[in-house]
């Protein structure tokens, strides 16, 4: 299965299990579900976003920027526990991971989380209606909570998996 897919699956997946179908969706409260912690940090380096580190399989903790804005902060954490159900998949019991805001590092794990949260973040049903009903991308970003480059890229993914023509 390619990963965008099985990102797409993942999110679908904990969507039906924990979400209260309310905007914005909040992974926080999904990762709680899952028995995962979540805590604002300040990070040492500034060019950290986000972690996730697992002492042992029973205590998972994601970290997100305490000084970055709602959306980024959302998207953190809906990233982090992108790697999260993608190493538990994986049967992978290593999930500890460090972001940062301008990586050169960019692999399928990041991909997959990237393509995770944004599926989590803006479900794709919701995301057609809004733009089918001509709801700008600024519209779509305060609707989601999300930033706007966020909104682009979903959009173009859409466009591309030919889920939305225009």
């Amino acid at each position: 299965m390619l990963a965008m897919e099985a990102a797409r699956l993942a999110a679908g997946g904990l969507l039906a299990r924990g979400w209260d179908g309310t905007y914005p969706v909040d992974p926080v409260a999904l990762a709680e579900d899952l028995g995962i912690k979540v805590k604002s940090a300040v990070f040492k380096d500034p060019n950290t976003s986000g972690a996730i580190i697992a002492e042992n399989a029973d205590d998972i903790t994601i970290y997100f920027a305490q000084d970055d804005d709602f959306a980024r902060q959302l998207f953190t954490v809906a990233h982090e526990l992108g790697h999260y159900l993608e190493r538990v998949q994986a049967g992978d019991p290593e999930f500890s991971f460090v972001e940062k805001r301008h990586s050169e590092h960019y692999d399928l794990h990041e991909f997959y989380a990237d393509e995770f949260a944004g599926n989590l973040l803006m479900p794709t049903g919701q995301f057609k209606a809004l733009w089918t009903s001509g709801a700008s991308i600024a519209d779509i970003s305060r609707y989601f909570s999300v930033s706007m480059k966020a909104v682009r890229k979903r959009l173009d993914r859409l466009r591309k998996l030919g889920e939305i023509t225009a």
